[in-house]
């Protein structure tokens, strides 16, 4: 499972000097016909094929065969196990990162100055780690759902007297005993499971929070939450204690993507109007560009499937769109086609330290208006 540390080694590595490493997403789906009997290694084939004949001076060829060693080296005994396997290989430096993701991505290599980072880190974002929680008045099942995988861990349980019903002159006061001592055995046990919640939340440090069950018990879980799990809850839902795992990842899901997009809406309508304000935000790909050259950018929006054509300093690697001076402005090198701009752009604001947010439906439609593209700035 890639992990928040994976991604941060990931970012933060560059090869040394002008030297190059391998980017690979395969598709492995062993639930797909084309991938049985071992057919991704075909699709690996056809994919290193292509890249080396993009490569045009006998070092980089060089370096390319040695990094396609090996990757058939590790291919050869490899088995599938889940649907997408990642592999980041620079060979001249011994740099080798390679995990199974639960998600189909589809094939992708890419042989570059930096690792390719944009399907990976678009996947974690829209499947950030939840917290799950079924409850009812006497049980509770806690959960992790990430990356579209639900995980089941020690639950919690409490025998909760039941309330009966009394006969005789002292029914009333007998009722009230019954009920109050009833409702003390409930309270402890929501404590319980909120105390167990935030045991969770400090080992697995998920970003946000679902509860679901019968609705009494939900609700009166939510009461006792410390303020650092109620500023993570999102949604809740109702399912019976006993749910299947994949019961419960359905409710998650759907509460997650409703949850990512209103996020996705609140950040671009945020962004626009930071822009129109002038107030370190900007959007359009040229101001955004310029904005990642001179190093301003912390976070970067743009809108899925949004692609562009530009240029790269071959010295200084600022980049530039279509409509460019003749030579680099920052150090007056020549300039070379760059085909996935916004791909270069987002890794460029990852190795400084920025995020990147792809965002899709209503608010992609949104950041369309305003360019496609845009960026908040840190000054």
């Amino acid at each position: 499972m890639v992990t928040y540390e994976d991604l941060q080694v990931l970012k933060s590595y560059q090869p040394q000097g002008d030297g190059y490493v391998l980017s690979l997403y395969l598709d492995v789906d062993q639930s797909k016909a084309i991938n049985l009997n071992r057919g991704f290694e075909r699709a690996l084939n056809s994919m290193l094929k292509a890249v080396e004949q993009e490569l045009h001076d006998a070092r980089t060829q060089q370096e390319f065969e040695l990094n396609r060693e090996r990757v058939h080296r590790f291919v050869k005994n490899y088995i599938p196990r889940k649907k997408t396997l990642l592999i980041f290989s620079d060979a001249t430096h011994d740099f080798w990162w390679e995990q199974e993701l639960p998600i189909a991505l589809p094939n992708l290599a890419r042989f570059d100055h930096a690792l390719f980072l944009r399907p990976l880190i678009t996947v974690l974002d829209e499947h950030e780690r939840y917290g799950v929680v079924l409850i009812d008045q006497g049980r509770a099942r806690l959960f992790t759902v990430y990356l579209g995988e639900v995980q089941e861990h020690e639950g919690v349980f409490e025998e909760v007297p039941p309330v009966t019903q009394t006969a005789g002159r002292d029914r009333i006061i007998a009722q009230k005993r019954l009920q109050r001592h009833h409702d003390g055995h409930v309270l402890w046990h929501v404590k319980q499971v909120a105390e167990r919640l935030k045991e969770l939340t400090d080992l697995y440090r998920f970003d946000r929070l679902i509860i679901g069950g019968g609705r009494q018990a939900v609700s009166e879980l939510q009461h006792v939450l410390p303020k650092s799990l109620h500023r993570l809850l999102i949604g809740t839902f109702s399912l019976p204690v006993q749910a299947s795992h994949q019961e419960v990842l359905r409710e998650t899901q759907k509460i997650e993507v409703a949850a990512e997009r209103a996020n996705e809406e609140k950040l671009v309508e945020s962004l626009v109007t930071a822009a129109y304000k002038g107030d370190r935000a900007v959007t359009g790909l040229a101001d955004t560009i310029q904005a990642i050259n001179e190093g301003r950018v912390w976070k970067l929006l743009y809108g899925k499937d949004f692609s562009a054509n530009g240029y790269v300093c071959s010295q200084c690697s600022m980049l530039y769109v279509e409509n460019r001076p003749e030579r680099c402005l920052y150090c007056g090198g020549s300039l070379s086609p760059a085909p996935n701009l916004i791909n270069r752009a987002i890794e460029r604001v990852i190795s400084a330290g920025g995020q990147v947010e792809e965002v899709n439906d209503r608010a992609a439609a949104q950041l369309a208006r305003a360019g496609y593209i845009g960026a908040f700035l840190r000054y």
